[in-house]
This record gives structure tokens, sequence and C-alpha cells, in this order.
């Protein structure tokens, strides 16, 4: 599987999750939050800003492979995610995605962003649309929105210990 980042950089491993966790993948922006199991980052392919990936720890597929800690502490970490795409006016409302056919689970905080509901409309039909277009179209100003963003929700979340 050839695939690559928004940075530019090869993708090598076959389970991407794995290779956010293993540290394979540079992410945009850095980890924003670095939890017990898991790991909440900007997508490393798509370049949306505010366009989050929460990634399992472990390599499980199922939101019922997870144990009741697990649970809660991506409950928080979408909470305070959604919270933080607000707060800071990047998006009025967000799609949350899981499927498992990635075969590492993990959840998409998607932000809809106005530019995206005028092109677009609005619903899940349209993600797959709206992230191509984004990949096809994205400039060098818009990887480096993708990244101060990702820093600025970093920066929300820890301050205040909002993840508390």
């Amino acid at each position: 599987m050839n695939r690559k980042d928004i940075l530019g950089n090869e993708i090598k491993s076959e389970c991407v999750g794995c290779a956010i966790v293993r540290g394979e993948v540079k992410l945009p922006g850095g980890i924003i939050y670095d939890g017990k199991s898991i790991i909440l980052a900007a997508d490393p392919e798509i370049p949306i800003p505010g366009f989050l990936i929460i990634t399992s720890k472990r390599h499980i597929q199922s939101f019922a492979e997870l144990t009741v800690d697990e649970r809660a502490e991506i409950g928080n970490a979408i909470a305070i995610a959604e919270r933080a795409i607000k707060d800071l006016k990047i998006a009025e409302t967000v799609t949350l995605v899981q499927e498992e056919r990635s075969k590492h689970f993990h959840i998409w905080i998607f932000p809809n962003q106005e530019w995206m509901l005028e092109k677009f409309g609005y619903g899940l039909q349209y993600l797959r649309d709206i992230n191509a277009f984004a990949k096809d179209n994205a400039s060098d100003a818009d990887i480096e929105n993708v990244i101060r963003t990702a820093e600025e929700i970093k920066k929300y979340i820890e301050s205040e210990d909002k993840y508390d």
C-alpha cells in the first residue's frame, strides 16, 4: 500500500492506526492528546483544519472490543474535541464517523465547515467527496492551517485542564 500523509511523507505500514501509535506517522501539529488508551490528533491524510482522529492504542477493529475505561476515555475525548472545535470557531457542528472497514479502531471528528456545506451539501454521503476535494486542492497555506489549528486545539485542551 503506497499512501502519503498531508506532509508528503510515505506511510509504509499496512495499518495506519498502528503506525500512528508507534510514532511512524508525522501527525500535523503533533499529538493533541496522548491518553492511556487513545491518541487524538489531526487526521494525517486529509488536509482539513479541525478534522481530528481518535485512534485506539490497541489494534482492535470494533467499538464492541473496547473496555469500559477505553469507552470512557473516548467519550471524554469526543466531548472535549467537539467543544474545542466549536469554541475556537472552527465549525458550528461536527460529524462523528466510526466504521470497522479500516481494521484499526478509530473515530473521525469531522468539522462541518461552511465551504463544505456550500460546495457539497450536508450529510455523511458527502464526506468522501469533501475529503477528496481537500486532498486534491490543498495548498501549502492549507497544510499550515491544519497544523496551526491542531496546535490551537491542543492549547485549548491543555488550558484549564479541559481533559479532566
